[in-house]
């Protein structure tokens, strides 16, 4: 047994001299000047740790001596120089190899830096940040750029990359705002996510042919980029790759390309042409939102599918033809484009229709008119308004429902900020969300008695209306019904007794308005939120409405920010409005 206790305690003894022989091997040691370097003591290298110092110029050493023993400076760890704000050079010995991740992070002062050519890769977020780093020369020995390695790097006006280099990270040269041309050699395979997002002086870049994507993100931003040419190579566009590219006028897109991801030219506000080529199939959701100066565009038969909020917010595109290819086509594809006033689908498409020369999308099977314009005339075999169909469509002034409708979807009429008055047929038993919301010019709405329903925000900042009747068939009020709708005077609500929430006619000066509330509800109505907030109440009587104590209605001219600028709607903040008589008042929003 005693011999058993005595091997044991040999044992644990040889186990904690091991680990100490291990822990041995790396020494921390500081020098006066404000390094602290890992010493290795078996391969005789060090690593810099940490620098405190406070010089303005610094030197690394190629070595470092502890107790006789020489090592090898070879790398520089991660975060050493991080925060240091102090320096504006450092000289790197050719013995480094290495230069850790965050390495000259927020290093805010330093403006020049040669790496010197033993190093052969730069760690992720290198030079993170470093806003005064004017230049900087990167040798052929480096083959990898890590990750966000120059974002931030503000004040770099050009870099030349290596043939050596094989990649461009995600973020690499992200936020460089004054980069103005870059050099990208052969060597380089792919542009990673993010790559020159935010580059915002990058006037023109080379994409060489060995390329073969275009990351997520890729040129985000580069809003002084007027051209570029994606060679033949490429075969994909990566979501949002040039979106708030503003100054873009033109771009070709090579046949090898067989997609336009999502929001691929979102923002694009200068670009006038674009030719899509027989081999793309498909056009991600919001690819050309925005493009403001697109005019006209040429969808190939390829095309298979159109995306969400795809041509959205192209206000100079007049006209366009979906051909037959197109079987599928998101919501919203052309809401906003405000000069469309010509919309056709080719006779063959199995899919959608243009019937009777509408001027508008119609889903054949369904009968749902899923997209329309100024120009559209709806024909009497449609059923329904679909989601967004006439979204901020600001041009149309009129239309007429047919009596075939029995709904209006959605955002149907979101935004119509020129139309003055609608009629809604006795078909239609609900109306949906937002779906005369922003209706600035509205005045009047008669709301029939087949409808049951008023979704959330339906008459939301329609400021023009100034009355409104509810049937008693209405059993359903959606919150914020009538909210923002500044020119009210006049509510005759037919409902038996209160319904709805407090938000029902949020921001909406109901002080000053009349209601007019079936006689044996009346004192309900007095006592109930938010309807005891109307400044008069009244009963509607069975020989009609009492008298209408309610002069001139009072409607909204004008709308204001507190600089005096015109706004064409309600902001967010202070807005002042310029009423028709004269008057004014302030609206928080």
């Amino acid at each position: 047994m005693k011999n058993l206790v005595t091997l044991r305690f040999m044992l644990v003894s040889l186990f904690a001299i091991m680990s100490m022989a291990v822990s041995a091997d790396i020494i921390e040691y500081s020098t006066g000047d404000g390094f602290r370097y890992r010493l290795d003591t078996k391969a005789k290298t060090a690593e810099l740790a940490k620098y405190n110092g406070s010089a303005t110029e610094v030197s690394i050493s190629e070595s470092v001596t502890y107790e006789g023993v020489v090592y090898s400076v070879t790398s520089l760890g991660e975060q050493c120089f991080y925060l240091c704000s102090t320096f504006t050079s450092i000289n790197i010995p050719s013995s480094v190899t290495s230069l850790g991740e965050e390495c000259f992070a927020y290093c805010s002062s330093l403006t020049s830096i040669n790496i010197p050519s033993s190093v052969t890769s730069l760690g992720e977020k290198c030079f993170y940040n470093c806003c005064s780093l004017a230049s900087i020369n990167i040798p052929s020995s480096v083959t990898s750029l890590g990750k966000y390695c120059f974002e931030g790097c503000s004040s770099l006006t050009s870099i030349n990359i290596p043939s050596s280099v094989t990649s461009l990270e995600y973020g690499c040269f992200a936020a460089c705002s004054s980069l103005t041309s870059i050099n990208i050699p052969f060597s380089v395979t792919s542009l990673g996510e993010y790559c020159f997002n935010g580059c915002s002086s990058l006037t023109s870049i080379n994409i060489p042919s060995s390329v073969t994507s275009l990351g997520e993100y890729c040129f985000n931003g580069c809003s002084s980029l007027t051209s570029i040419n994606i060679p033949s190579s490429v075969t994909s566009l990566g979501e949002y790759c040039f979106i708030g590219c503003s100054s873009l006028t033109s771009i070709n897109i090579p046949s090898s390309v067989t997609s336009l991801g999502k929001a691929c030219f979102i923002g694009c506000s200068s670009l006038t042409s674009i030719n899509i080529p027989s081999s793309v199939t498909s056009l991600g959701g919001s690819c050309f939102m925005g493009c403001s100066s697109l005019t006209s565009i040429n969808i190939p038969s390829s095309v298979t599918s159109l995306g969400e909020w795809c041509f959205s917010r192209c206000s100079s595109l007049t006209s366009i033809n979906i051909p037959s290819s197109v079987t599928s086509l998101g919501k919203c594809c052309f809401v906003d484009c405000s000069s469309l006033t010509s919309i056709v689908v080719d006779a063959g498409n199995s899919v959608y229709d243009s019937r009777e020369n509408c001027n508008a999308v119609i889903e054949t099977e369904s009968n749902t008119m899923i997209c329309g314009c100024a120009g559209t005339v709806i024909p009497s075999s449609v059923t329904s308004l679909g989601e967004g169909c006439f979204g901020y469509c600001s041009s149309l002034t009129s239309i007429n429902i047919p009596s075939s409708v029995k709904s209006l979807g959605e955002y149907c009429f979101w935004n119509c900020s020129s139309l003055t008055s609608i009629n809604i047929p006795s078909s239609v038993t609900s109306l949906g969300e937002w779906c005369f919301a922003d209706c600035s010019s509205l005045t009047s709405i008669n709301i029939p008695s087949s409808v049951t329903s008023l979704g959330i925000n339906c008459f939301g900042s329609c400021y023009s209306l100034t009355s409104i009747n509810i049937p008693s068939s209405v059993t359903s009020l959606g919150g914020n019904c009538f909210s923002y709708c500044f020119s009210l005077k006049t509510v005759t609500c037919e409902i038996p007794a209160p319904i709805g929430d407090y938000s029902i006619f949020s921001n909406t000066p109901i002080n000053e308005a009349t209601l007019y509330v079936p006689e044996a509800s009346l004192n309900s109505y007095k006592t109930t939120s938010p309807w005891s907030g109307f400044g008069t109440i009244l009963a509607i009587k069975s020989s009609g409405i009492e008298t209408n104590t309610v002069g001139t209605s009072a409607t909204v001219d004008a709308i204001y920010n507190l600089e005096g600028k015109r706004n064409g709607g309600i902001k967010s903040g202070m807005n002042i409005l310029r009423m028709s008589n004269g008057t004014t008042r302030k609206i928080m929003k």
